[in-house]
C-alpha cells in the first residue's frame, strides 16, 4: 500500500516539463523524469483506496495501487504487465 501516513507526509509534486523554446525544436518527450528518490517519495502518497478510480487510468492495465506499492518498496519491475 505503499507508506500508511505518506499522503500526509509528502505533498503531491508534478515533474518539471522542459522550456517551449526547447521543445519545438524535436519531438523528445516534454516532460522530465523524476529522480529515483523522489520517485519512490511520491509512490509512498498511494492510500489504497476501497474503490480506486486510478484503476481506469493506465493505458498498459496496471493495477495501479499494486504498482505504486512495487515502486515504494523499489521492485516496480516485477510489477509490469507488457
Amino acid at each position: 500500500m505503499g507508506k500508511p501516513t505518506g499522503f500526509l507526509e509528502f505533498t503531491r509534486e508534478l515533474p518539471s516539463k522542459r522550456p517551449v523554446e526547447e521543445r519545438i525544436n524535436d519531438y523528445r518527450e516534454f516532460v522530465d523524469l523524476f529522480p529515483a528518490d523522489k520517485l519512490n517519495q511520491q509512490a509512498a502518497r498511494c492510500m489504497d483506496c476501497g474503490v480506486p478510480f486510478c484503476h481506469h487510468g493506465c493505458p498498459l492495465g496496471n493495477i495501479i495501487p499494486e504498482f505504486n506499492d512495487a515502486v515504494y518498496r523499489k521492485s516496480w519491475e516485477k510489477r509490469m504487465k507488457y
